[in-house]
């Protein structure tokens, strides 16, 4: 079947569907931590202000000024939302939305079009840190270059952005080691790729959230639509279905996980 990439449409049902979301799991996490203030919950662990009007940069700003009148507007009124509604996360969710409403239109075109988030992935789907000397171990993020597919579609898809991941850290790092902290690491698919180490050195859940796809990328499908289903598991259950966890392994038990159980002659 031919996967056709997202229409305009299709963004903004996403869009108002992952603000709408975050407003509730805002409300929530207040509820369960009164020692944080609306503005930082609002400012670090959601990622509202990027997806409104107010961002002027792109789709990851690499600043963000707090102080801008048109986000200074935005989340003024969302205070005065939240402190009319302590009580009633509907009717904050409901008046929240409201106020971001027109921004997110605002933005939409500008939103949906817009492709930096795959600026400076130097493997497919993969992109490793830079660093300025050697270093033995190597922080590495995942996004999808290959939307609207899936990236586990083709099994030897990221096996092979592995490999070349592995092999570029090497060269320009010497490293010996790679590691990340993602929600896929409490994916089955995603835990498949990796050997036994990978799996002994797992952390436990991370329930830190913050406003970051780390967290929060579990709600875009392959399509970068928004992922029901997720959306709904989470306002059922109040938690994230996949849990942020870290995670490392040597390239050398990489390797040799990947060329047997991908790259054997078997699996040609």
């Amino acid at each position: 079947m031919l996967l056709k990439p997202k229409t305009m449409e299709e963004h903004r049902d996403y869009l108002y569907k992952i603000v709408r979301l975050k407003l509730f799991f805002m409300h929530g996490w207040l509820a369960e931590h009164p020692e944080e203030s609306f503005v930082d919950v609002l400012q670090k662990r959601v990622d509202i202000y990027r997806k409104t009007d107010a961002n002027l940069g792109a789709l990851n700003p690499t600043a963000i000024d707090w102080k801008a009148p048109a986000w200074l507007e935005l989340e003024q009124a969302l205070t005065r939302v939240y402190e009319r509604n302590r009580g009633s996360v509907a009717r904050f969710e409901e008046e929240g939305f409201a106020v971001l409403r027109l921004s997110l239109d605002t933005r939409l075109e500008r939103d949906c079009l817009d492709r930096s988030g795959l600026q400076g992935y130097q493997c497919g789907s993969l992109r490793y840190n830079v660093y300025n000397e050697p270093t033995r171990e190597v922080g590495f993020h995942i996004a999808n270059a290959v939307s609207p597919k899936s990236i586990f579609d083709d099994p030897l898809y990221l096996p092979c952005c592995l490999m070349i991941l592995m092999e570029q850290v090497e060269v320009h790092y010497q490293a010996e080691c790679i590691q990340t902290k993602t929600w896929l690491n409490s994916h089955s698919k995603w835990l498949e790729l990796f050997p036994q180490e990978w799996h002994d050195n797992m952390s436990a859940l991370n329930a830190d959230v913050k406003g970051h796809y780390g967290f929060w990328g579990q709600f875009i499908t392959a399509r970068g639509t928004f992922n029901d289903k997720l959306g709904d598991y989470f306002r059922t259950n109040r938690k994230f279905r996949y849990d942020m966890r870290s995670s490392k392994c040597t390239l050398a038990a990489m390797r040799q996980h990947l060329k047997a159980k991908f790259f054997s002659a078997r699996a040609g």
